[in-house]
């Protein structure tokens, strides 16, 4: 029966590879926290604004392996470079059972809540670490699948052949790699979560709401907007020590090599001063790109000895 509904689903939805590197919307995070404290993440690699609700986005989870997702149509409005957190609506603070109310510290990194009632036949959101989670363009071009369609892990997925198995997708959270620069456009044969995603324990939101990512990096140079200041002493630079300063508060800092690789990201807790250590990088020139609490980015050539 599931290979069946897999076949619909197939003929119903695209997999053709229409979007390119840096080109759509794809996930850039997967939270599965304790009891319903569930976020998605999505990530907008392009220069221009991406209008989740003009293009007819939708997202959902495969339930069980069913072979056809829920999907539930989402809008909002996600600007150059950055992310819309979708967050499970969850905020009734006398909710038992299953209506726990997500904790505040999920709920204040939201954009957007979704799906607040729990219908078994169509609960797009209620993902448990063994559903297929789906991001689609226009009702039939996917677009990201964390996980495989048609399948059930059993209690989730975990990288194959680990020999310290531990689920990846259950009670844990998963970022993008900064290198990835669009999502998964067809059904994996085998989901190997390590392949493009870092895992970082449950109930951790501090990387909500930020995502690092090499198409940003290259965006900066192709997109003219009004930068905030900073400088940056000494300069050159010598034993991988130098400070930041800015008027501006700083949320994180991206450094590209000079053949426009990312050598590492940090970030800045939105501070106007930052003290940086880094003393493994090989001498030449970089470029370090500063993200602004409001949302610009500004960027200064460096110098390592």
């Amino acid at each position: 029966m599931k290979k069946a509904l897999l076949s619909v689903l197939v003929m119903a939805i695209s997999f053709a590879i229409q979007a390119q590197n840096c080109q759509d919307v794809f996930i850039s995070e997967y939270l599965e926290g304790t009891y319903n404290n569930k976020a998605i993440e999505l990530y907008n690699p392009t220069a221009s604004p991406i209008d989740l609700g003009a293009g007819q986005y939708s997202f959902g989870r495969d339930r069980d392996g069913a072979g056809v997702p829920m999907l539930m149509n989402i809008t909002g409005i996600i600007q150059p470079y950055d992310v819309r957190v979708f967050v499970l609506d969850k905020r009734d603070p006398a909710g038992t059972g299953n209506e726990v109310p997500v904790v505040d510290a999920l709920q204040a990194k939201a954009d957007t809540f979704v799906n607040p009632v729990y219908i078994q036949s169509n609960s797009p959101f209620y993902f448990n670490g063994d559903d297929a989670f789906v991001l689609v363009k226009g009702g039939n071009t996917i677009l990201d699948i964390v996980g495989k369609i048609g399948e059930d892990p059993g209690s989730g997925w975990y990288v194959p052949g680990d020999p310290n198995t531990r689920w990846w997708t259950v009670d844990n959270s998963m970022i993008r790699k900064p290198e990835i620069e669009h999502g998964v456009l067809s059904n994996p044969a085998v989901f190997d979560p390590s392949l493009e995603w870092d895992s970082i324990p449950s109930d951790i939101y501090d990387s909500l709401g930020v995502h690092f990512c090499a198409c940003g990096t290259v965006g900066v140079f192709e997109n003219e907007i009004e930068k905030n200041n900073f400088d940056i002493f000494p300069n050159p630079i010598e034993e991988g020590t130098f400070a930041v300063k800015s008027a501006a508060k700083m949320i994180s800092f991206t450094l590209v090599s000079g053949n426009g690789s990312v050598v590492t990201q940090e970030r800045m807790d939105k501070n106007n001063f930052a003290n940086v250590e880094l003393p493994q990088v090989a001498p030449g020139m970089y470029t370090i790109i500063i993200q602004f609490e409001d949302g610009t980015r500004n960027y200064r050539k460096l110098i390592f000895k």
